[in-house]
């Protein structure tokens, strides 16, 4: 099976052109730096860390109660 990580154009959450890349924490989008700065804050509003939720599938809404329990 060919890994398409570094062949994708785009980024698979926002659409941008991904001039850099990296793999998104909770899922495996192939996602830009822009991405994955929100996921950055996303993780720090969780009490773990967002450790626990590292490749639930994905991505907690931490405005939501039950995402940061």
């Amino acid at each position: 099976m060919e890994d398409k990580f570094f062949s994708k154009k785009y980024c698979d959450r926002c659409g941008n052109v991904l001039d850099a890349r990296t793999m998104s924490w909770f899922n495996d989008d192939t996602i830009c730096m822009n991405c994955s700065d929100k996921e950055s804050a996303i993780k720090k509003k969780l009490q773990d860390g967002g450790k626990s939720y590292e490749g639930c599938g994905y991505i907690p809404d931490v405005n939501k109660q039950e995402a940061i329990k």
